[in-house]
């Protein structure tokens, strides 16, 4: 594939090309149509950067995809080039360190934020080299390229939505109002999804659709398949003021946008190409969407339905891991046949509508990858020593769960027992901060990390990300990370806290809990701030250091196990309810 690729960019004059892994709507998980990425490369992460020139063809991704970007690039020709590793260029300043001056530079600019294109430009441009966005070379060599999806749209059901969808709509009119905005322009799919009250399956994990949305003043226009859209939620929609319009209309729609308008975008949800489309005769506004936090300060009634959820979810949660219990050792297990049998217990929970994102079903040294995905070659049998590590999420019509919980299957190093209960100090530290109202994440992330720094410990991932309402179990705003994102905190937020320490060849261990940020207190001082624990699944005590932990930090856990107990032991045979009380025993 490289060599047919390096002989269209011959004819086209390209010196180098650029394939990310994203699509047009900058998705986390991207449809299999625009899966450019993994169709050239066989990677199938979802983080990386495929740059091609003639002699030279290289893949640039995090330390998360190292192991597995080694594996699935073997022999393709394609060198790994390790992000964020000192010394090693990205590949933005490599190709304008490589490439002569009149260089041309082509990418897909449907595939590329108006983020990431503005400083590659301008980088490339100090070096005189051009830029080409619009070279879209998978749609000519392509040949048997899959189809967009075509799986119905729906309605969230109104009892679990939170806010009927024309109050959303007078909402974002009344922020537009406020802000001078005369239309919102919404190519990311949760965005588009939350406001209209509507969900698909056109993503793996997320269920959203493939759409792009413009709301006016009076009206809104849905760029959608029509063929998905039934007759008669398609006239809900019109007593909303919403047309439905073919799905690649949006660019004619753009371009006769009233004259004087104010449009707004969100430059790193909308791909370059897009702002092309708009009109000279329009101002342009950039910025986040305004749905965006909407959209991530849950409501009193959503919150309501969440902590329903976590209830079903940390019930499938135990009944698993009683299940492993009671038949680890009597029966072969490997990482994918148990992952296997907590998909078919959560899908007996009220409302479950499949998983939220990729499970990690990791056992040993499996789990020092901290996006590890067992596949037929890796899949390890599970056997009555060592640690076990599971990261799973659902998706229910009353929510979205991420939880990460590692269990001992028998004995343990000291090492891995002191990896668990600094991971639980680092967890503690943060579910039980008290803050100001405007903290940023950054100013929390450290709290996770210091038991870990103290013993010469660290991790590269973030902290914690938000997490959606029946969308997308990765959501801004809001994060904890060192990076110094200028987002605070506010009540209703939903964000994960996940510390992990993670020993190549050894094991892993990361602890993981969705909070809510909630109102503590108004003092002298100002409002404060503090996170509600959601989350309902046994943190196990088995592999606790009792004389690593606080009195605090025994009490706090002591609190949350007996919470969880209470909370879920109504949904649990006496057995399960027995074996419960004995995996979580006071330290």
């Amino acid at each position: 594939m490289i060599a047919a690729l390096r002989r269209l960019m011959a004819q086209k004059g390209l010196d180098a090309y650029v394939i990310p892994a994203t699509d047009p709507h900058q998705s986390e998980y991207v449809p299999d149509y625009w899966r450019v990425l993994r169709w050239v490369s066989g990677f199938t992460g979802s983080a990386g950067t495929l740059v091609v020139t003639h002699d030279f063809a290289g893949l640039w991704t995090d330390s998360r995809y190292f192991v597995q970007a080694e594996h699935q690039l073997a022999g393709s020709g394609i060198q790994l080039v390790r992000m964020r590793v000192p010394h090693t260029p990205e590949f933005a300043q490599w190709l304008a360190q490589q490439l002569p001056a009149n260089a041309v530079v082509g990418v897909d600019g449907n595939l590329l934020s108006r983020s990431w294109y503005q400083p590659l430009e301008a980088l490339l441009r100090a070096k005189n080299i051009r830029l080409m966005p619009h070279a879209d070379l998978a749609a000519e060599l392509w040949a048997d390229r899959p189809p967009l999806p075509t799986a119905p749209v729906y309605e969230h059901p109104p009892r679990f939505a939170g806010i009927a969808r024309a109050d959303k709509l007078a909402r974002l009119r009344l922020a537009m109002g406020e802000q001078g905005i005369t239309h919102s322009i919404l190519a990311s799919l949760d965005d588009i999804a939350w406001l209209f009250n509507l969900r698909g399956n056109d993503v793996l994990y997320n269920p959203v659709f493939v759409a792009y949305a413009v709301v006016g003043p009076t009206e809104a226009a849905l760029f959608l398949d029509p063929q998905k859209v039934s007759p008669a939620l398609r006239h809900r929609l019109q007593q909303d003021s919403i047309r439905i319009q073919p799905y690649q209309a949006w660019r004619d729609y753009l371009r006769r946008l009233p004259a004087g308008s104010v449009a707004l975008i969100d430059p790193r949800r909308v791909s370059q190409n897009l702002l092309e489309a708009l009109p000279s005769t329009i101002t342009v506004r950039e910025g986040t969407n305004l749905t965006t936090l909407q959209k991530a300060i849950k409501t009193a009634e959503e919150l309501a339905c969440i902590r329903q959820t976590m209830v079903r979810d940390g019930v499938a949660l135990t009944k698993f891991f009683y299940w492993l219990h009671q038949n680890l050792g009597r029966q072969r297990m490997t990482e994918r046949s148990v992952e296997e049998q907590l998909h078919a217990l959560r899908r007996q929970q009220p409302y479950c509508q499949g998983e939220s994102f990729g499970t990690i079903s990791a056992y040993g040294p499996n789990a020092a990858l901290p996006h590890y995905s067992a596949t037929p070659e890796s899949d390890a049998e599970l056997r009555p020593e060592g640690v076990y590590l599971l990261d799973s999420g659902g998706q229910y019509f009353t929510g979205t769960t991420d939880t990460t919980r590692v269990i001992a299957l028998g004995p343990c190093s000291d090492e891995a027992r002191r990896d668990y209960t600094l991971v639980l100090k680092g967890l503690i530290a943060v579910s039980t901060l008290r803050f100001p109202a405007g903290t940023r994440g950054y100013q929390i992330d450290a709290l996770a990390r210091q038991p870990l720094w103290e013993h010469g410990i660290n991790f590269g991932h973030g902290t914690g990300h938000g997490v959606g309402y029946f969308l997308c179990v990765h959501e801004g705003p809001q994060g904890i990370s060192p990076a110094p994102l200028d987002v605070s905190f506010q009540p209703g937020m939903i964000t994960s806290v996940e510390p992990g320490i993670y020993r190549p060849g050894k094991h892993g261990i990361r602890i993981e809990n969705l909070v809510c940020c909630v109102e503590a207190e108004h003092t002298e001082f100002g409002n404060f701030l503090a996170f509600e624990t959601l989350t309902l699944a046994p943190i196990f005590t088995s592999l606790v250091e009792k004389s690593l932990l606080t009195p605090r930090e025994r009490a706090w856990l002591r609190a949350y196990n007996r919470l969880v107990a209470r909370k879920i032991g109504r949904y649990l045979t006496p057995d399960e309810r027995l074996w419960l009380k004995h995996v979580t025993v006071s330290v």
